[in-house]
């Protein structure tokens, strides 16, 4: 519910932990996460074979306080394939939301608790925080820009939206504040679990400090969507469009090039999913509306009719449309929690590993015009040397030595983010298996307990066909 104060707690019941270890407390005790799911706990264990869950539950029937908030199964690769080395706890969750501030001013800050047993360079405790979405993203913009060169794929993070913007700071309607709320705090209660699932990233100080810090981060004001930084990406990710046409890569390694096949066909694949996904989720919340209506008018209809059994039944059928209503408007919201976010959670990462394999032709470019400019430098001592000038080739011979040491750091450098580029493949692709595996199972028992209890409903209702031909 919402107080006056433009306050949003979110209530949601049981939550389970993320990552957390086997004999973690009673969950029961804690402050639910706005991310919550029935289900195993999974261990999260060190290195890069960690497992985490991803716990996000919610059941839609809880009632229009819970509406809106998820199900989504998390990342936790298969036990079969994880060596298990020194256990640890830590579990994420966000808990609540505040609305900061008024009009255009306005903004939204997150609440995160951490709870941490065993995790180097975090304390064995339990960390509040309060983060606005910018800290997130800023977030990301760091961990993005020191380990993108060393082969690591950093989790995508949500997209600043122009329309949730423009909600947030004008709308003065709670219930549509909170809507946008939720849908994001979902969003970033996985992009944080996403990132602390790896084992290189969960250790980083900045990391650290973003779970931690108890006052407020720096503003990250390059975050903005109409910032003069978001200028400069854009016309960056031009010039590398213009540098690829110009320069373009001979793929050598048929390994790579198999990869990058896959992977385009995967994001391909994975956006045509994701934008059926969201259409069937309009068509089913538009059904559960359309049921709505109809019971609306069939109860009109009944309060009217002059025969007692043809009333009584249309009144049982205005009864059975309602219930049916209700129950496609709940898997409406499943359709989006369950589904079609974590598509677009996958979307995001298959993003991330193409801007791997964008960093691998970028520091091949470079190699190759070390390459290019040692060349130069040899045709230009060449000339020199024709011409006599001795004192200008023996100058530029020192040069040369520099061009040498260089093209053969930026070789070992290619050859570095290749084999790291291999292992985070690897990774991934165990994970990716097991989280679209995990999703599937649990977005279909959904929809097999939605049609059971629309069966149920209906079977209810035919014993009042029977009245009306009595």
């Amino acid at each position: 519910m919402f107080s006056e104060e433009d306050s949003y707690p979110t209530s949601v019941a049981n939550p389970n932990a993320i990552g957390a270890h086997e004999n973690t407390g009673n969950s029961d005790e804690k402050k639910p996460s706005l991310l919550e799911d029935e289900g195993d706990e999974i261990n999260l264990m060190s290195d890069s074979r960690s497992k985490l869950r991803l716990d996000t539950s919610l059941d839609p029937s809880n009632g229009p306080e819970t509406s809106g908030t998820s199900s989504v199964s998390a990342p936790s690769p298969p036990p079969e394939e994880l060596p298990q080395n020194s256990n640890f706890v830590l579990e994420i969750r966000i808990t609540d939301f505040e609305k900061k501030g008024d009009g255009m001013n306005a903004y939204i800050v997150y609440k995160l608790i951490t709870k941490s047993e065993g995790v180097p360079g975090i304390s064995d405790k339990v960390h509040e925080v309060w983060r606005r979405f910018s800290d997130f993203l800023g977030l990301h913009d760091k961990l993005f820009e020191k380990y993108i060169s060393k082969g690591v794929i950093v989790p995508a993070a949500p997209e600043k939206s122009i329309a949730a913007m423009t909600k947030t700071k004008t709308t003065s309607d709670p219930a549509t504040s909170r809507e946008v709320a939720v849908r994001r705090a979902r969003q970033l209660e996985r992009f944080i679990r996403r990132v602390v699932q790896h084992p290189k990233l969960r250790v980083d100080c900045d990391v650290r400090d973003f779970l931690t810090l108890e006052a407020e981060l720096p503003r990250a004001s390059q975050t903005s969507t109409l910032s003069g930084a978001g200028v400069k990406r854009i016309f960056k990710s031009v010039g590398e469009v213009f540098s690829k046409m110009a320069f373009h890569m001979e793929e050598g390694d048929r390994w790579f090039e198999q990869t990058q096949s896959h992977v385009d066909e995967l994001d391909e694949s994975l956006r045509r999913l994701l934008h059926l996904s969201e259409s069937l989720t309009t068509t089913r919340k538009e059904l559960g509306v359309a049921q709505e209506c109809m019971s609306k008018g069939l109860s009109m209809l009944a309060s009217c009719e002059e025969s007692t059994a043809l009333a009584r039944a249309l009144s049982h059928l205005t009864e059975t449309e309602e219930n049916a209503a209700a129950l496609w408007t709940k898997q409406s919201e499943m359709d989006a929690i369950r589904f079609s976010e974590c598509l677009n959670e996958y979307v995001g990462l298959v993003g991330s590993v193409k801007e791997l394999f964008a960093e691998r032709v970028r520091v091949w470019q470079t190699w190759q015009t070390a390459q290019q400019n040692l060349a130069r430098k040899r045709e230009q001592k060449a000339r020199l040397e024709l011409s006599g000038k001795n004192d200008r080739a023996t100058a530029l011979r020192d040069e040369m030595d520099e061009a040498v040491r260089r093209m053969d750091q930026l070789e070992a450098e290619f050859g570095d983010i290749s084999k790291l580029i291999r292992e985070e493949i690897g990774r991934f692709e165990v994970q990716r298996r097991h989280d679209m595996r995990q999703m599937f199972i649990e977005y279909l028992e959904s929809l097999v307990q939605t049609h059971t209890e629309m069966l149920d409903v209906w079977d209810k209702f035919e014993p009042e066909t029977r009245s009306i031909t009595a």
